[in-house]
């Protein structure tokens, strides 16, 4: 099989790397973290591969059971290695705000049950996000 050019960004780094297109994308990330020094901060677990779009707003996490070629990369793509984890503010209703770290790699239904059973809620169905301006958080 021909092998897959792919953009690795890590942190300010950017290198490009070679994998078959039918490495797990756990694999891929174990490879980076062997291959990249900046890669190895912090636990494996926390981190994973990114593909994004022009967009800001959209972009996909690669699930670790699924191989490369799963994602229909080309070669030339740039994947980000990154930590899945970061925190999120939560303001509740009697106007305190609380700070629960999430996985963005999750779905939002999978981070509502997340963020419910950390701040003491477990009727997760009855609860919503909203977003609100930055400056209402700080």
């Amino acid at each position: 099989m021909v092998a897959l050019s792919l953009k690795i960004g890590v942190g300010n780094v950017v290198k490009t790397m070679q994998f078959e297109p039918s490495t797990m994308v756990y694999d891929a990330c174990r490879i980076i973290r062997e291959r990249v020094p900046e890669a190895q901060l912090g636990q494996p677990n926390d981190y994973g591969l990114f593909l994004s779009d022009e967009d800001p707003k959209k972009g996909i996490w690669l699930e670790a059971g699924k191989a490369l070629d799963y994602y229909m990369l080309r070669n030339g793509d740039t994947l980000e290695y990154k930590k899945k984890q970061r925190p999120l503010k939560i303001r509740m209703l009697d106007g305190t705000v609380k700070t629960v770290m999430i996985d963005d790699s999750k779905i939002v239904s999978d981070m509502l049950m997340t963020i419910c059973a950390r701040i003491g809620q477990f009727f997760y169905n009855f609860m919503f996000l909203s977003e609100e301006p930055l400056s209402c958080l700080q």
